[in-house]
């Protein structure tokens, strides 16, 4: 199992945003997590790679508790570089492109695997094929301010895997694109998947959930209401509150 949460609580000024989560993630599934805004899909995202520190419950990336280590009769907080060094097998693309302003594209993606120690030529030849991958080869010299938002957004998804993750996080990829752009990044991320990444998606694009999960599960007030395959939650929930959801967005 890629990702075992249990119980994952988090409040913020007394609000208590997540209630309880308990998800499992196989690994080599994608899950799509759906629900209206402000039901904490987004906390609960950045929880996993410890962005977000959980209150309660428990969270395991491949075996191993994030941002935890073991001590004595229970856990201790990491420090930073331990808890860097846990992250890097966690991809995560965000809302917006976070991009280096100042660098090219190419050089946006080197930079995390050359801080980490990779040859630079390595990292460079690698990050030649993920821009190849996502579509990029040529704008490798490009500066995030001379591409749109899909080709900022595709050089950011270049950049999460130059880390070489095992699980890849993305939290609402496409909300902040014109919508002619979305469908760039969508099949970059359908690429993904069928290559065998393990995913974790927040998402308002249920064609995308229904046409690529394997699981998605539907975040209401800070709780999973309801989860299964995608024929079934988004064709033919169970609960009403995932029904009036489905019903609204499709």
């Amino acid at each position: 199992m890629m990702i075992e949460a249990t119980g994952v609580r988090k409040s913020f000024a007394g609000r208590e945003v997540l209630r309880g989560i308990d998800l499992r993630v196989a690994r080599g599934t994608v899950t799509c997590v759906i629900g209206p805004s402000g039901s904490g899909k987004s906390t609960f995202l950045r929880c996993v790679n410890h962005l977000e520190r959980p209150d309660g419950g428990r969270i395991l990336v491949d075996g191993e508790p994030i941002g935890y280590e073991p001590y004595r009769d229970g856990v201790r907080e990491l420090r930073r570089r331990d808890l860097a060094r846990q992250r890097r097998d966690i991809g995560m693309v965000f809302q917006r492109f976070h991009l280096f302003p100042h660098l090219t594209a190419l050089a946006n993606v080197v930079e995390g695997p050359v801080g980490a120690g990779r040859p630079r030529a390595e990292a460079t030849e690698e990050a030649l094929a993920l821009l190849d991958r996502v579509g990029l080869a040529d704008r490798r010299d490009a500066y995030p301010a001379q591409l749109s938002g899909g080709q900022q957004q595709r050089v950011a998804i270049a950049r999460a895997l130059a880390m070489r993750p095992k699980l890849m996080l993305f939290d609402e990829p496409t909300s902040a694109l014109d919508p002619e752009l979305v469908g760039e990044v969508l099949d970059v991320m359908r690429g993904l998947a069928a290559d065998g990444m393990t995913m974790l998606v927040v998402t308002h694009e249920l064609g995308f959930a229904r046409e690529v999960a394997d699981e998605v599960a539907f975040f209401d007030d800070g709780r999973i209401v309801e989860s299964g395959p995608p024929g079934r939650v988004l064709t033919a929930p169970d609960h009403p509150r995932t029904r009036d959801f489905v019903t609204r967005v499709l």
